[in-house]
């Protein structure tokens, strides 16, 4: 295949080493920001180094790939804004350098601008159904490399606005807004999650629900405002109290719900009272905007407590999440009941 590719010559290419014309990545990176970055897949030096030129000219970082081993390792180690793939190389056919680069389109959107010698229409459409993105015969002019090179990165730029704007709608659609944690429906669907993944490996699950001790005397004493933040900083507290891998959620107004994976009862019973003596050391701090000023009195200091439930699979004889959470429920109301700012268990006589 490569005997039939025709090529400018140039003597002294050795085929190794980066061009004039190209830009160290890294350097650039570091005095460019956030330039676009361009990778060129070519093993002719000497078409490398102007494309690399041409390129470079209109303010791109550029990076040269020799063969399709190297920019098939600068591709998944750092993902260019855009590639310029020349179909024939020396190591893999340029079409399944394209296929790997593409089947990567989960993760980021990488446009590709196939070239080639051959500008006959059934290497176009081969291409473009490889998933090239665009076509670029040789020989070719400056402008054009310029022109389609724009219109891919304009291309690419609205591609990953799509994505992040995609990426914060499914974030909001799982987070409570006030607090941060996750939302009542996200709740549930991870405890099913793993209250199913428990059952199957016979791993232990706990379910912690904790209500702010009379919350709507702090409400309406203080205000909605402080109310709020109190919320907010109690949902910091539990967050820094518990793993990484464990899932907290606002379950309702005052309310929250941890899960807890492999963690049986007693340590479930432990993580609740570790954050239970924190609740009962922090102090809030009214402001005079909270209060509505001198004359509704001036700034307090004020403590808010909780009172926790806590059950556990299989310890609690849950057989299902929705059990779970009902049995967690229950001993949160006892706790309520037996004088607040405490813990209760399910079933009560299991710790």
């Amino acid at each position: 295949m490569g005997a039939d590719k025709r090529r400018d010559h140039d003597p002294t290419d050795d085929r190794e080493g980066s061009p004039p014309g190209a830009r160290d990545p890294a350097t650039a990176q570091s005095r460019a920001g956030t330039l676009p970055r361009v990778l060129v897949v070519e093993d002719s030096r000497v078409q490398a180094q102007r494309l690399a030129e041409v390129l470079a000219d209109e303010g791109y970082q550029v990076q040269i790939a020799g063969d399709a081993g190297e920019a098939i390792r600068c591709v998944r180690s750092e993902p260019p804004d855009l590639v310029l793939l020349d179909m024939i190389l020396p190591d893999m056919n340029g079409l399944e350098v394209l296929r790997i680069i593409k089947s990567r389109s989960e993760e980021e959107f990488v446009p590709v601008i196939l070239l080639s010698v051959k500008a006959d229409l059934d290497s176009r459409v081969a291409g473009l159904r490889m998933g090239a993105d665009d076509f670029l015969a040789k020989p070719f002019a400056e402008a054009e490399v310029r022109a389609r090179a724009g219109a891919m990165l304009r291309i690419k730029s609205l591609q990953d606005q799509l994505r992040a704007a995609k990426r914060e709608c499914e974030r909001l659609s799982v987070t409570d807004g006030l607090t941060g944690l996750y939302n009542h429906r996200h709740f549930e669907e991870r405890l099913r999650e793993e209250f199913s993944r428990c059952k199957r490996y016979g791993a232990a699950l706990s379910l912690i629900m904790l209500d702010l001790d009379h919350f709507k005397a702090v409400n309406d004493a203080h205000g909605h405002p402080f109310g709020d933040r109190v919320l907010r900083e109690t949902a910091e507290l539990i967050r820094t109290s518990i793993r990484d891998h464990d899932v907290c959620a606002r379950y309702g107004g005052e309310e929250f719900a941890i899960v807890l994976p492999n963690t049986n009862l007693q340590g479930a019973a432990a993580v609740a009272e570790r954050f239970l003596t924190r609740m009962r050391g922090k102090t809030y701090h009214t402001t005079e905007s909270e209060t509505g000023g001198e004359a509704a009195g001036a700034p307090v200091v004020l403590r808010v407590t909780a009172s926790v439930g806590v059950a556990s699979y299989p310890t609690s004889d849950a057989a299902s999440a929705e059990r779970l959470i009902k049995l967690a429920d229950e001993a949160l109301y006892r706790a309520k009941g037996e004088g607040r700012n405490t813990i209760r268990v399910a079933p009560p006589d299991a710790r």
